[in-house]
């Protein structure tokens, strides 16, 4: 018998290469300070417009602002027309209407933001949850260029909880729900004077979702559990996922995205691992993903609105990017430019204009 002998470096290259084609990766030009335009400049607020793979920071403040947009932002959202809003960390709100080229404040207090949700048809209209003074509480402004315009809609009478998230009906923009931490979700039809309890699901949650096709159809995502109601949020049927057990946290859902075309289709971030259903939340089905730390969260998930076959997701300061609905990935390496990634906005028509918010 004839024993042949591989050398090691041949062995390790085969390895790898078996790796790769089984992770389905397809790696890209990895940011730097040669690739990137002002890569060394500060800011909160990143643009790409090639899928990740360069960016250029946009957090310019106009010439009249003696206020910075710098490293704390904690969400971005769409408003309507060609709008984005910043929610920051230091009690800020902030509004571009030329994609990031220029930013004006909002609002400058010092309550602690929490959440942000604006009109889909009116960009004006804005609404915001904040703590202060211990309590959750809501505010919204129909005319957010003056500072003092801001009214309280709604306080939390117990401490202890914070609004995790606020959607507008898509198809009547009178209908507001609010969800806080502690699973209460409240539901208003005009516009945030009155609300009532839809529902409390008694448990700890992290966001909700609505239906663009169906509003009656609305999903709230809890720590460890899906719940779906296809009455307006007044019931709900939950399932749990199977995700892995890490030694600290347990099973524990980090984020999410839902397909904005399809309701059916929910993404969940945990550690180590993105799943999907397609049944809304009956199955799921784990994804092949690329992380440089399994010990890391998934901390943002994002589906193109254009197209759905884009998503985004990042583990610390690493982006992946598919144009597969996850089949195969690339990746970018942001820590030059970032300290970590809070948020990921992609552009309404295009799937491969992207913007990233640090804090």
């Amino acid at each position: 018998m004839k024993v042949f002998l591989i050398p090691l470096t041949i062995l390790i290259g085969v390895l790898i290469i078996t790796g790769i084609v089984l992770n389905s990766y397809s790696p890209i030009s990895i940011p730097s300070s040669s690739n990137n335009k002002n890569s060394n400049a500060k800011g909160a607020i990143w643009k790409s417009v090639d899928a990740g793979r360069n960016f250029e920071p946009k957090s310019q403040m106009e010439s009249d602002s003696n206020l910075n947009l710098s490293k704390n932002v904690i969400k971005l959202t769409n408003g309507a027309n060609n709008d984005i809003l910043a929610l920051t960390s230091r009690g800020g709100v902030f509004r571009t209407t030329n994609w990031g080229n220029s930013w004006n404040i909002l609002l400058n207090s010092e309550m602690i933001p929490t959440t942000l949700a604006v009109s889909p048809n009116k960009t004006e209209e804005v609404y915001i949850g904040t703590i202060e003074s211990k309590r959750a509480r809501l505010y919204k402004t129909n005319n957010p260029r003056q500072n003092t315009s801001w009214q309280e809609i709604y306080t939390e009478p117990k401490s202890g909880t914070s609004f995790v998230d606020i959607k507008i009906d898509p198809k009547n923009d009178n209908i507001v729900y609010s969800l806080l931490s502690s699973g209460v979700l409240l539901k208003s039809y005009n516009k945030g004077l009155d609300w009532v309890l839809a529902n409390n699901l008694k448990t700890t949650v992290i966001g909700l979702d609505i239906d663009s096709n169906n509003p009656e159809v609305v999903l709230v995502i809890g720590t460890t559990k899906v719940y779906v109601s296809k009455d307006g949020g007044f019931s709900f049927e939950e399932s749990t996922p199977k995700l892995k057990a890490q030694a600290v946290t347990g099973a524990q859902i980090n984020s999410f995205a839902v397909n904005p075309n399809n309701s059916q289709e929910i993404y969940l971030g945990s550690t180590g691992e993105l799943i999907r259903s397609q049944d809304q939340g009956k199955t799921w089905e784990n994804l092949r993903i690329l992380t440089p730390n399994l010990s890391l969260p998934i901390n943002n998930i994002s589906i193109s609105v254009s197209n759905p076959n884009f998503l985004y997701y990042n583990v610390g300061t690493v982006l992946y990017t598919s144009s597969n609905r996850g089949e195969s990935w690339n990746t970018s390496d942001l820590s030059s430019i970032v300290k970590n990634i809070s948020d990921i906005l992609i552009d309404r028509e295009k799937s491969d204009i992207i913007y990233i918010s640090t804090n």
